[in-house]
């Protein structure tokens, strides 16, 4: 299962990095850094309990898709590369481990 919001919204079992992702923020750029580049870190959690109620459900939705209706939901390149590439190579691997 991947997860692209805050992990307070389910109890998780374990968790696995897919990769790291640089990109461009609009809304980051400062003096440090005037071209915004930022890094995100994407991992795959496998879910063991979806929680009824969360810390701030109030601002955040929850939402269950598929890789390929997650892929077009993406807003950024560096996105779809993390569920395209990152996810589906984590997924392959766990179940071949799986199968022994």
């Amino acid at each position: 299962m991947l997860l692209l919001t805050p992990y307070k919204k389910l109890r998780v079992g374990s968790w696995d990095l897919l990769g790291c992702y640089p990109f461009r923020s609009k809304t980051h750029q400062d003096e440090y850094s005037p071209e915004g580049l930022c890094k995100a870190a994407m991992f795959a959690l496998l879910v063991t309990e979806e929680l009824k109620s969360w810390p701030e459900q109030s601002t955040r939705t929850r939402s269950w898709l598929t890789i390929p209706v997650a892929v077009e939901s993406c807003r950024h390149p560096w996105m779809r590369e993390a569920l395209e590439d990152g996810f589906c190579k984590w997924h392959a691997d766990k179940m071949k481990n799986a199968k022994g």
